[in-house]
């Protein structure tokens, strides 16, 4: 096991929104740090010590693998505890304060966007998607 490799793949994995590797990643650096492994460096540019990186790839890993499970639970991969606000992912037309009403207005693709700024989700608007 490599520690560090797999908290890289870990972190491009949730930048990919790859979820699958999300939940199979923090699972296996969970179990590697629960029998003493050591921690990958979770802090590149500073070097703060093995055990601030082994707790904040604890807390990550565990962050991490409880919001995978959630999207890959739910049958449209919507977190049960992540407010929604969506945009259009072509035209950033801000969308339906809803899963259920935006699919009822035509929008599609719809999905968890966890780098978002403004917005957690994101979607093809009706307009975007008849011009398609």
């Amino acid at each position: 096991m490599d520690p560090q490799a797999t908290w890289d793949s870990l972190i491009q994995a949730w930048s990919k929104r790859h979820w699958d590797e999300v939940s199979e990643l923090s699972e296996s650096l969970l179990a590697w740090l629960a029998k003493g492994g050591f921690p990958p460096e979770t802090n590149y540019p500073k070097e703060l010590g093995a055990d601030w990186d082994a707790a904040v790839a604890l807390a990550a890993c565990g962050f991490a693998l409880c919001r995978s499970r959630q999207v890959l639970e739910n049958e449209h991969g919507i977190p049960a505890d992540v407010p929604f606000s969506l945009v259009c992912a072509k035209c950033l037309y801000e969308g339906p304060k809803s899963f259920d009403k935006a699919t009822q207005k035509g929008w599609s693709r719809i999905e968890y966007y966890p780098a978002g700024k403004g917005e957690n989700f994101l979607g093809i608007c009706s307009v975007c998607r008849a011009s398609e």
